[in-house]
């Protein structure tokens, strides 16, 4: 047993050999994929990920073109359940509800139910704040589109046939910023409930490194 190993570690791997006993045609079918011999690939959140078809390991790319990183626990998790769990037909309700009302519907306990309804996005929070312009601009590199609510607002594609809606509200005298993550009505077709946070995640994270990034470059 390797101790260096965490428990995410282990999970993501589980998750990994599980995949090439899969239907990568089916797969590809229902979810407008392509593949070769080799490879199934997708997109995560503007990102190109591939999919090794023997082994099952996730790789993305960062210049969108070489594949040279190992995806991580959220992105792996959060495509697999995809595969595996969404139900046979898929469609979008056209309505949003937040991950609170999510899981106050769900009666959600344990670590999901205290996440609900804790700030589970300060950290995100916090950094955006006083940030907007830098926000929206990295929202828009992800491929998102405005919608008129708050501060700061956009639509992004998780996958291609599934949006999510990020808002944030800057902070001022009296209230520190605050992230609301908005999922279409019908989202438990597509994935678990944990999985919602998997994404959610992964999401900040890359909105996150697109704000830093971008200031590094103006910088130079």
């Amino acid at each position: 047993m390797d101790l260096g190993k965490s428990n995410y570690d282990i999970q993501a791997e589980k998750a990994q050999l599980e995949f090439p006993k899969w239907n990568h045609k089916a797969i590809a079918d229902k979810f407008n994929l392509i593949y070769d011999k080799e490879y199934l690939y997708i997109n995560f959140i503007n990102q190109k990920h591939r999919i090794n078809r023997e082994t099952g390991l996730v790789e993305k790319s960062i210049d969108g073109i070489l594949y040279h990183s190992k995806a991580g626990f959220n992105e792996i998790m959060s495509i697999f359940d995809l595969f595996s769990y969404s139900k046979a037909q898929l469609e979008l309700s056209g309505e949003w509800i937040n991950m609170q009302s999510l899981g106050a519907s769900l009666g959600a306990t344990g670590h999901s139910g205290r996440a609900v309804g804790s700030d589970l996005f300060a950290p995100f929070s916090k950094y955006f704040s006083g940030k907007c312009s830098e926000l929206a601009k990295a929202c828009v590199q992800l491929g998102g589109e405005e919608v008129a609510y708050t501060d700061v607002s956009y639509i992004i594609n998780v996958f291609d046939l599934l949006p999510v809606m990020v808002q944030f509200w800057d902070c001022d005298d009296e209230f520190s910023g605050e992230i609301k993550i908005f999922w279409d009505k019908n989202i438990l077709d597509y994935v678990h409930f944990e999985t919602t946070f998997f994404i959610a995640f992964h999401l900040l994270q890359r909105i996150k490194e697109a704000m830093v990034l971008s200031t590094i470059m103006e910088s130079i």
